[in-house]
């Protein structure tokens, strides 16, 4: 046997899954990007329709007989995120899976490299970029996440990016698979979980994932707000491991950052960090709230 056909053969068969609601004004972009990869063994893509209300799955649909493997479902019940990918997961065969959002890009050769790191490693990040999709106002409403490196959150271990992020099968039942109770922040929650099992983020230059960013005010907003009540799950749940809480000085410093903020207002990139600071704060005290624990 070659030295390229044993480098074939060693690969893992491969499952994308992408759990996506109302996703019609992105997702062929992304399923474009997918389409021109080259893989040499087995893969699938899983597209989970989480209760669109949109042409989501059509959309999906189109790209039949360019993606090998495709299939478009959808939960008898839509939930949460993670209840998305979840049902991605027990619908998907391969030995080892990459994770996608709906809106982002992946650079060339993806796939290969993301399944040649997941050969010897049970859990593993790829090399985030936002310049691509992103106007530079925009990039800078807060900081870059996962360009280098895998980042450290909350003060406390690190994590993948959720739409950057894979896993082997095996790795996966071993934690459990993702949190369906968690609003946001599953793609930390099962980091850390796999972490504890002895399958640490594993940091993948080579492979690029292109993110997308929200862009208005209002979606910016929405978006970051449910990050910050996310935040406060995740602390109840990890407080008894060690996960600290934040501080009178930490809360006083957002909100003065916030203040701070506001004199750029009348700027694309004033209301976007403001849009994302306000998000924030609100996600958290609302969480606080819902979860009776106070992570402010």
């Amino acid at each position: 046997m070659s030295t390229d056909a044993a480098a074939e053969t060693a690969l893992p068969k491969l499952s994308i899954i992408i759990s996506c609601r109302n996703s019609e004004p992105t997702l062929a972009e992304t399923l474009e990007s997918i389409a021109a990869q080259d893989y040499p063994h087995w893969w699938e893509l899983v597209v989970v329709d989480n209760g669109s209300t949109d042409r989501t799955a059509e959309v999906a649909r189109t790209f039949a007989g360019r993606i090998p493997n495709l299939r478009v479902i959808r939960p008898p019940v839509p939930g949460h995120q993670g209840h998305g990918v979840n049902h991605g997961i027990e619908h998907s065969t391969g030995e080892a899976i990459v994770f996608l959002d709906s809106d982002d890009v992946i650079g060339t050769d993806y796939l290969l490299h993301m399944g040649r790191a997941m050969t010897t490693h049970g859990f593993v990040g790829a090399r985030v970029d936002i310049d691509l999709l992103n106007p530079p106002a925009v990039r800078a409403r807060r900081r870059m996440l996962q360009s280098t490196g895998i980042d450290t959150y909350s003060r406390f271990r690190p994590a993948a990016i959720g739409a950057a992020m894979g896993a082997r099968r095996d790795a996966l039942e071993a934690v459990g698979r993702m949190d369906e109770d968690l609003p946001t922040q599953l793609d930390i929650d099962v980091s850390w979980r796999m972490a504890a099992k002895g399958y640490p983020t594993v940091f993948v230059p080579a492979a690029v994932l292109h993110y997308r960013y929200r862009t208005t005010p209002k979606d910016i907003f929405k978006q970051e707000r449910g990050y910050g009540v996310g935040s406060v799950a995740l602390y109840r749940k990890f407080r008894p491991e060690g996960m600290p809480g934040r501080s009178i000085l930490q809360i006083g410093a957002d909100l003065a950052r916030l203040l701070v903020g506001l004199r750029e207002l009348r700027t694309e990139g004033g209301r976007a960090r403001i849009a994302t600071m306000a998000g924030q704060i609100v996600g958290r005290l609302e969480g606080s709230i819902k979860y009776r624990t106070r992570y402010l």
